[in-house]
Formats: C-alpha cells, sequence, structure tokens
C-alpha cells in the first residue's frame, strides 16, 4: 500500500446540507479551519486539544463516534477546514485539502451532514477516485466504466428487443 500524500487535491459538486444540520457543520468547519494547525503544537497543549477536538466531533456526529474514533481519539479531518458552509451548500475554498484523514472515512464523516447524492474528488500522484453520499454513513466509490464495460440496463434491453 502506497504512503498517504500530504495532501489530495479536492472538488465538490451537489453538496447540498441538511437543513438541521447547516449550523452544526458550519461550527465543526470554523473550529477545524481554526485548529489547522494543530501538526505544529507540541507537548500537554496539543494533547488536550486533540483530546478537545474528538470529544467536539464525537458531540456533533453519530458516525463520528460509532464509527471513527475513540473516546480520547480519532481522525482529526482537518480537510474540513478548508470548506465553508454557503446558502446550505459545502463549498471547497482551496484545491487542496490534507490527508490526515483518508478520503472514504472523511468522505463518510461528511454523509452525516450532506444530502444523499453529494459527490467529492479526491486526487494525488496515483489517480482521481470519486465518492458518492448515498444516505448517512452510506458511501460509494464510484468507478468509471469504458462504454465496453458498461451493461445495457433492463430498459434498454428490452427497447432493444421490440425493434
Amino acid at each position: 500500500m502506497p504512503p498517504m500524500p500530504d495532501r489530495y487535491r479536492c472538488r465538490v459538486e451537489q453538496a447540498a446540507i441538511r437543513p438541521q444540520q447547516i449550523d452544526t457543520l458550519g461550527r465543526l468547519v470554523r473550529k477545524l479551519f481554526e485548529r489547522r494547525h494543530h501538526r505544529l503544537i507540541a507537548g500537554r497543549e496539543k494533547d488536550w486539544l486533540t483530546m478537545e477536538l474528538v470529544q467536539s466531533l464525537r458531540e456533533a456526529s453519530q458516525v463520528y463516534r460509532e464509527a471513527l474514533s475513540t473516546e480520547t481519539n480519532g481522525p482529526l479531518p482537518f480537510a474540513l477546514g478548508y470548506f465553508r458552509v454557503r446558502n446550505g451548500t459545502l463549498e471547497l475554498t482551496s484545491d487542496e485539502v490534507p490527508a490526515n484523514v483518508a478520503p472514504e472515512p472523511f468522505v463518510r464523516f461528511l454523509s452525516e451532514f450532506l444530502r444523499p447524492g453529494a459527490r467529492l474528488w479526491f486526487a494525488d500522484d496515483n489517480g482521481e477516485v470519486e465518492w458518492a453520499i448515498q444516505g448517512v454513513d452510506e458511501v460509494v466509490e464510484v468507478t468509471k466504466e469504458t462504454p465496453e464495460e458498461r451493461q445495457p440496463t433492463d430498459e434498454e434491453e428490452s427497447a432493444g428487443a421490440s425493434t
């Protein structure tokens, strides 16, 4: 398995926020933006700040609490600090985000806040991967099919049989 890069190129589409989650996601974006230099802190202060961030994330997100973290440790999705909440959508403010959390758990975390249909792309030197949110804690990696690989749908098959 290749090492994780320092940063991912990122883009997002159709990232409508669930109405009941707009304020919570806005607070998390601000908190992670303010703590984006966390890696530069050392000693006990870093330990305390890490625990404080984990507890904030656990309080705000059931997915984070149940699937991604322990009570005192967990991945800290600093990439969220590179987004903003605007007009009910989650928008990127940069074309790159920190890669301290792999794309799949990051998108899984976001699935609690974003409506189904949101799509996020993450790219590094090995290529680009697209993730689609289908529901809370339900994400899929979208694969690109070549025309030869694509299977016809039932409707396409029945239309071809009737001509």
